[in-house]
């Protein structure tokens, strides 16, 4: 009997278990509103601190998302269930200045 003929056989292993919550934050600049782009952060998470230690810990850009004085947090409560320590960074581009208006010369 070669071994392609033999049975494979099956180990059993207990589910995977990933934490999960219907609670997102969502982070935002208090400060430099003014920057050509701003971006948020959305993450799921039972607690603020929590979640703005994971939007830290993911953001590739180094930002500091605990600094309460830098980024405000909203929570908001979803009928949907997340896996927390997901983040979804979304940049908001800043609209552009108004066009100057041109005078008629006399």
């Amino acid at each position: 009997m070669s071994d392609e003929d033999e049975p494979v056989t099956e180990i059993a292993a207990p589910p995977v278990l990933v934490p999960e919550t219907s609670r997102l934050w969502r982070l935002t600049p208090a400060l430099n509103l003014l920057e050509k782009s701003r971006q948020i952060a959305i993450v799921p998470a039972e607690t603020e601190g929590v979640a703005r230690a994971i939007a830290t810990r993911a953001d590739p850009m180094g930002r500091d998302w605990r600094d309460r004085v830098s980024f405000a947090a909203d929570s908001i409560e979803t009928t949907e269930r997340h896996v927390i320590g997901d983040v979804i960074f979304r940049s908001i581009p800043q609209q552009p200045p108004p066009k100057p208006k041109r005078t008629k010369k006399a």
